[in-house]
């Protein structure tokens, strides 16, 4: 979330982001990496259980830390902690395409503005591909989870279970090869392996004619 809202400030306000570093980078950042760690630090070692409470050995991660038995704690964390930052995701990337969009159609190619998103495609598109992955992997869970909340808790369940739970660790593994195959060396090393390739391929058809 921290990094779409960032990268679409860093494209259309750079100027306005390069001079107030302290308090647009460093300090949301710092805020960030401190509210992740302190929240969970609460829910999950120091949060009150219930005396009567149990965890469920033969379930799934023995059913959970303690703080999702209860409602208000729960939905906080549904709606705060997975809910808006995938929202805020959302509406950084509508904004960005939209202004894209929007730019190419008023725009003369020539214009500093269009040099401007030209140099900046190779960021646009890490952005939208990192993006685009991470709402694929949390949409699901946020349906589901709000679901269960409001609705029926054991909505859901083993599809969580089985496919969901480890899907959004996913985007963390495949982040960084997204970002390096926009590198222009990348592509170009990926066009001498696809010769290499096609040229391999060829040469037996050639020795059999």
């Amino acid at each position: 979330m921290y990094a779409a809202i960032e990268r679409y400030f860093l494209i259309f306000h750079k100027e306005w982001i390069m001079k107030n570093k302290l308090f647009f980078h460093y300090i949301p950042l710092g805020f960030v990496c401190f509210y992740t760690f302190g929240i969970y630090l609460y829910f999950v070692p120091l949060f009150p259980c219930r005396p009567n409470y149990s965890y469920d050995l033969a379930g799934f991660v023995c059913g959970g830390p303690c703080y999702l038995s209860t409602f208000v704690q729960s939905v906080y964390d549904t709606i705060v902690d997975v809910m808006l930052p995938t929202c805020v995701l959302l509406i950084f990337n509508l904004l960005m395409i939209g202004r894209v969009i929007n730019y190419k159609h008023k725009v003369s190619p020539s214009t500093q503005v269009s040099n401007k998103l030209k140099k900046s495609r190779r960021m646009i598109l890490q952005l939208l591909a990192i993006s685009l992955m991470t709402l694929i992997t949390w949409m699901p869970w946020i349906f589901i989870i709000l679901v269960e909340d409001f609705y029926d808790p054991s909505f859901g369940e083993q599809f969580i279970t089985v496919f969901l739970h480890y899907l959004p660790y996913f985007t963390s593994f495949a982040s960084p090869f997204l970002a390096l195959i926009n590198l222009p060396e990348i592509r170009a090393e990926f066009k001498i392996v696809k010769t290499q390739v096609t040229t391999a391929l060829h040469i037996p058809n050639l020795t059999h004619a």
